[in-house]
């Protein structure tokens, strides 16, 4: 969710989403942005839809996308006009739960969107990371511009709070995962040195990054796994509907 008439978001590709992302089948991207990760997930023969309320990005979005909904996430009603009797195999939260003041309201109202058998994927950030806990032994909660403080968050997780949180929406999470947040706190103070995103790809697009990818990310992964609590920068969720 972001403000109509801007869009301050460098682009980027939620790599803890992807990973789990089957092929063949039907998405619904909630709270899409400007489809990149729907690039990518129609890259592997996905049928893949997408809402959000991003003016900005509408047309990017329209584009990339099957199908893009411009649209309130938590309109229901609208949102439930427009999709009809639409099903899908798939829906992906990829951090948007944070930015929602009933999380567990709006995972119950999508969850009718989803076929028989089908799941969740949802992402959200760790507040317990290390340098959220190192700022608040300092006496700080500062927001930033993006990342774990983003300043358009209004709900805040830890692995026990999303849990708790699918569970309340009737969802029962099948398999747990992160993303790695070691390196990943530094990158909200280089957006802040680029700016407003005049080229939302610098980052993605630059040797760094793909060096990055390819060489640290896995490293990183693999540590982070061995204390998620304290070093995940994301908390990956796959759910199904619970029986």
């Amino acid at each position: 969710m972001f403000e109509l008439d801007r869009y301050e978001y460098h682009e980027d590709v939620n790599q803890g989403v992807l990973r789990h992302a089957p092929s063949g089948v039907r998405v619904l991207d909630v709270g899409c942005g400007s489809g990149l990760l729907g690039v990518e997930l129609a890259a592997r023969g996905n049928e893949v839809w997408g809402i959000d309320n991003a003016e900005a990005i509408a047309q990017i979005a329209g584009e990339r996308l099957d199908r893009f909904l411009l649209a309130d996430v938590t309109a229901h009603d609208a949102v439930a006009a427009a999709l009809g009797e639409e099903r899908f195999d798939v829906l992906i939260f990829a951090d948007v739960l944070e930015h929602i003041f009933d999380p567990v309201g709006m995972l119950r109202f999508y969850r009718s969107f989803l076929r028989p058998g089908g799941t969740m994927i949802v992402s959200v950030p760790n507040i317990a990371i290390w340098n959220v806990r190192l700022a608040l032994l300092g006496g700080r909660f500062d927001y930033t511009l993006t990342g774990t403080l983003d300043k358009t968050h209004v709900r805040f997780f830890t692995r026990r709070t999303l849990e708790r949180a699918l569970d309340a929406a009737g969802l029962r999470v099948r398999e747990l995962d992160v993303t790695p947040g070691i390196l990943r706190p530094f990158v909200p103070l280089l957006k802040r040195r680029l700016g407003e995103p005049d080229d939302r790809r610098a980052i993605i697009d630059s040797r760094p990054y793909r060096i990055y990818l390819k060489l640290l990310y896995p490293l990183e992964r693999r540590i982070a796994a061995l204390a998620p609590g304290l070093l995940a920068f994301q908390y990956i969720a796959v759910a199904e509907q619970a029986s």
